[in-house]
């Protein structure tokens, strides 16, 4: 009983949720919503060309500081290795 209880009251919560509408509608004049196009498609703009531009020294980057990261992981494993040979001898 309490099980359905809770759906339901969930069921009634969500739909409050669903069926409230704001006091006020949200406006925004055409002159700043201009604006705001313009700055964003010249943002946009300049970020895509900056990754097409940079995408090849961006992936070198980006792979040798994966060599870096397992490199380290390399050499830690190369360092155990001669103790356990010293350890089988």
């Amino acid at each position: 009983m309490k099980n359905i209880i809770l759906k339901a009251g969930f069921f009634a919560l969500i739909l409050s949720f669903l069926a409230a509408r704001p006091a006020q509608a949200a406006y925004i004049d055409p002159n700043t919503g201009g604006m705001l196009f313009q700055i964003l498609a010249v943002a946009i703009g300049l970020f895509s060309g900056f990754i097409l531009f940079f995408s090849s020294r961006i992936k070198k980057a980006f792979f040798r500081g994966m060599r870096y990261l397992r490199g380290q992981e390399e050499e830690q494993e190369d360092l155990a290795a001669p103790e356990q040979a010293e350890e089988n001898r």
